[in-house]
């Protein structure tokens, strides 16, 4: 393997511990809309499906800017691309605005909930998205159980992970951060895992089947 793979690992292990099983079959229908399989999204752009959105429409830009700093934290630019260089607030505000638009206002109430809470807290004497990075993770280490906290980490995988043409996985960033290469075919090895795999071998003492 490569020097990769142990992060993909860690964030795929995540990945997986992001949302309940409730949670994913409830919103299964959503979640598949907004990941549908990605060996048709080129297509579906060549056909002359819409293109990615460029602009907050949903979310005030004070919301916008507070949601984009918790994704970040959650997912953090570095030596790889974060949620900030894939577009996730994108995605997130696309997603609110459309598919996920039945769960904008409890959203939205959250979020305020989340701000107000952060405000109280002793030192805070600006908005989230503005403050010293300790505060915002002191912060974050409290409400990390809340649905809402919930709810902006699911959105923010899925705006790595989702077609780019609903906002977020800015140029594929997201699938390259784990390993995905956009090929409609595959020819083997498909992998590390059988790269050294010479196909099947007639077990030995049997005779080659004829139809």
């Amino acid at each position: 393997m490569d020097q990769h793979v142990p992060s993909r690992r860690q964030f795929l292990t995540a990945v997986g511990n992001l949302a309940s099983a409730s949670w994913v079959a409830l919103n299964w229908p959503s979640i598949a809309a907004a990941a549908e399989p990605m060996q048709h999204g080129h297509h579906a752009m060549a056909m002359g499906d819409e293109a990615p959105p460029t602009a907050i429409t949903t979310l005030a830009p004070s919301e916008a800017a507070d949601v984009e700093a918790i994704a970040g934290l959650i997912v953090p630019s570095g030596k790889t691309p974060g949620a900030r260089e894939v577009g996730a607030l994108l995605f997130i505000d696309n997603a609110l605005g459309s598919f996920f638009k039945d769960q904008l206002a409890s959203f939205r109430k959250g979020l305020g909930e989340f701000q107000a809470g952060f405000a109280q807290q002793p030192g805070v004497t600006t908005p989230f998205a503005r403050a010293p990075e300790a505060q915002q993770t002191a912060w974050l280490a409290q409400v990390d159980k809340t649905p809402f906290f919930l709810a902006v980490r699911r959105l923010t995988v899925l705006g790595l992970l989702a077609l780019p043409k609903y906002g977020g996985n800015k140029n594929n960033m997201g699938w390259t951060l784990i390993g995905v290469e956009d090929n409609h075919y595959w020819e083997p090895p498909f992998g590390y895992y059988d790269r050294d795999y010479p196909g099947f071998q007639p077990y030995p003492g049997t005779k080659p089947y004829t139809a």
